[in-house]
């Protein structure tokens, strides 16, 4: 019985550890981080992220990352993607490219 009991709450505090974490959601944090590898960013550097699949021809995956800004990635996943793009929420039109533009002034300049 003691050893059901301590087995029952080894279980119980994984699942509270795991319960406080964030998932694996990106963050702009990693979006800064990433993008230091400039053109060699490729699908592989998201898959650990949620996102979600909202293409219709072209695999487009967005990645929700707060109240102000969302990343879609696009392009074919056998090949380099064709577009990473960090936006504002309220206007899709104001976004970089994360490869090629500075992200920590975007972030600057948008954030609320």
């Amino acid at each position: 019985m003691k050893r059901v009991l301590t087995v029952l709450t080894a279980l119980i505090c994984v699942i509270g550890l795991l319960g406080c974490n964030d998932g694996n959601r990106l963050t702009l944090d990693k979006v800064v981080e990433l993008s230091a590898k400039g053109e060699d960013l490729s699908w592989s550097d998201f898959e650990q992220y949620e996102s979600k699949d909202v293409g219709f021809g072209l695999y487009i995956y967005y990645y929700d990352i707060d109240d102000t800004f969302g990343l879609w990635i696009g392009g074919v996943p056998s090949d380099k993607p064709m577009y990473m793009r960090l936006a504002t929420k309220t206007d899709l039109d104001n976004a970089i490219d994360i490869r090629t533009g500075d992200v920590k002034a975007f972030i600057k300049e948008n954030k609320k």
